[in-house]
């Protein structure tokens, strides 16, 4: 009787420990594991940059966007944003897949779940959100300390970040992200948020859908103090011939073709100070006093 109650004991203990391994993901997925994940493939460059932060040594497969931290460049790639190679993935025998949550990613990953391979999808937009995938991540790594004091520290700076910036002078910002057609973001997208958060008015801040089609025609009447492409500043070019516009005026037309700024990883309260120093470069130029007659 005795020796049978301890097996039950065991077997308790064992299904508790296994609990405490377990997450819901960005699609409201539960994830569990038995034990922290020692070979992870990440099929996405934020979740390559979110689990090299934690335990760098895990990764044995990434996607062919990866390219942050350098450590990773010598691993395989796998796939890319909307299709991977399943075949590939399996045979790096890994105990924990992290995936963008796209439609076409999703069926491409569906005979992991038939084989036993836990996948977590990932989707986040904020730091919040960030720090956020830090911890559910950490608790599946058993990197618990490590994501909390990152976590806590991304959350931190991005506070301090708004503080810096809350009461400054208002400028007028237009983000283009696609030339032909011509496309912005709204303030349901993280961007457009952080527009806001660096002291600036987005364009198309009210727009109802998170990628708007832009015209002009709209963006001249508006006016903008900056033009930013989320890209090689070339793409600014064809503003160039409206002189009349402050932005061109002033000469500021600026690309930020950083990974920082449009990747959701634990850079990207840096991408964002970078969007807010051309912000505020735009706001010298504009608030500086008129030189006397």
């Amino acid at each position: 009787m005795r020796n049978k109650l301890a097996a039950v004991l065991l077997l308790l203990a064992g299904a508790v420990q296994a609990a405490t391994l377990s997450v819901k993901d960005d699609l409201g997925n539960t994830v569990q594991l038995a034990q922290p994940a020692q070979r992870v493939v990440a099929l996405t460059p934020h979740a390559t940059e979110l689990v090299a932060a934690l335990a760098l040594q895990r990764l044995v497969g990434i996607d062919a966007a990866s390219n942050y931290p350098p450590a990773v460049a010598g691993l395989p790639k796998i796939g890319r944003f909307d299709t991977v190679n399943v075949e590939a993935i399996v045979a790096l025998k890994p105990d924990l897949v992290i995936a963008w949550e796209g439609t076409a990613m999703q069926r491409s990953l569906q005979p992991l779940a038939r084989l036993g391979i836990p996948v977590f999808y990932s989707k986040p937009q904020t730091p919040a959100d960030v720090a956020d995938n830090l911890l559910r991540l950490g608790k599946l790594l058993g990197a618990d300390d490590a994501a909390r004091a990152q976590a806590g520290k991304l959350q931190a700076d991005y506070a301090a970040l708004k503080a810096r910036y809350r009461g400054a002078a208002p400028v007028r910002v237009f983000m283009q992200v696609n030339a032909q057609p011509l496309l912005t973001i709204s303030d349901l997208t993280f961007l457009g948020q952080a527009i806001k958060d660096c002291g600036g008015v987005n364009a198309y801040a009210a727009a109802g859908v998170t990628v708007p089609q832009a015209s002009a025609e709209a963006v001249l009447a508006f006016a903008p103090q900056l033009l930013v492409a989320t890209g090689k500043v070339d793409g600014l070019a064809g503003w160039r011939r409206h002189a009349a516009l402050p932005a061109v005026q002033k000469g500021q037309l600026y690309g930020i073709a950083d990974d920082r700024l449009v990747r959701p990883g634990p850079r990207l309260v840096q991408g964002v100070q970078l969007l807010c120093d051309r912000i505020d470069a735009a706001r010298q130029v504009f608030t500086q006093p008129k030189p006397a007659k």
